[in-house]
């Protein structure tokens, strides 16, 4: 999974989403996807002190389970 030639905006998109902190109130975040040195990081808090990392594999994984889930 490279990203050669490609801007850093290009590797970077906020998605919108509804976030519950902890069990706490649902309410609405960005989720921040990045490509960091090949690696996808999910970032719910935009802010890095909270982060789901996933390799080639694992996204690829989760890529056909939404293609499966969202038709």
């Amino acid at each position: 999974m490279t990203n050669e030639g490609r801007s850093g905006r290009a590797r970077r998109k906020a998605i919108p989403a509804l976030y519950s902190l902890h069990r706490g109130p649902v309410g609405f975040a960005n989720l921040m996807v990045s490509v960091v040195d090949g690696t996808i990081v999910l970032d719910p808090q935009v802010t890095g002190s909270c982060v789901i990392t996933l390799e080639e594999e694992a996204a690829c994984e989760l890529r056909d389970m939404l293609r499966e889930w969202l038709g």
